[in-house]
């Protein structure tokens, strides 16, 4: 009983905690909980973008295991709504980079840029980490491919748009700024910088208690 839709909304948000330092066979077990509660209700959409976090920890842990509740009609939203391409390519992307996987990190973030302008419905606070990881990722590319100044003003826009993340949260994003700003610099061989803005970064996260960063 009650507003499903909140309660979806709010386990989605709740299901962050996968990029928010827990121990993943808790992020397990609350994703598989999750992805439970939104195929009792019915409520396919959620359900397939649940189930691709739940695909990304079992990935993390190294498991491959056969996600539940496949079906056509899903398989046709993976295939036609922009909004869900969109959270399934930047789950595939961040855990490609995750293992540092060139080629398929790549491929799944050209994906998702190109899915993205269309997208409609993503949670504000899920284009916050979006933003951040696409800079992460993006500068990592800039420096190992051929495309290397694409890669760079993508990152730079990611990182651009975190910023006014930082200026409306420093708290939650300061440390992430800090760090999509030395990887900028990294990238262009302002070394000194890059190191001053890693320092930054690593105080940011200590002083607001994001220990796992």
């Amino acid at each position: 009983s009650g507003d499903i839709m909140q309660a979806a909304l709010n386990i989605l948000l709740r299901n962050s905690i996968l990029l928010s330092g827990v121990n993943l066979q808790t992020a397990h077990e609350k994703c598989a909980e999750s992805v439970d509660f939104m195929y009792e209700r019915k409520m396919l959409i959620f359900m397939i973008q649940m189930r691709g976090i739940l695909r990304v920890v079992l990935k993390l842990i190294g498991i491959d295991e056969k996600p539940k509740y496949e079906s056509a009609e899903g398989e046709n939203i993976l295939t036609t709504n922009s909004s869900v391409m969109t959270s399934s390519y930047f789950q595939e992307a961040y855990t490609s980079f995750m293992f540092r996987l060139y080629d398929d990190t790549k491929h799944y973030t050209e994906k998702y840029l190109a899915c993205a302008v269309n997208t409609w419905a993503n949670l504000f606070l899920t284009h916050a980490l979006h933003a951040f990881n696409m800079g992460l990722i993006s500068f990592w590319l800039a420096r190992k491919s051929r495309d290397g100044q694409l890669w760079h003003e993508r990152g730079t826009r990611s990182k651009l748009a975190l910023k006014k993340w930082a200026e409306s949260s420093k708290w939650t994003f300061e440390n992430k700024w800090y760090l999509l700003e030395a990887e900028e610099s990294y990238c262009n061989n302002d070394f000194d910088t890059a190191k001053m803005c890693y320092e930054k970064a690593i105080s940011s996260a200590k002083d607001h208690k994001f220990v796992h960063e």
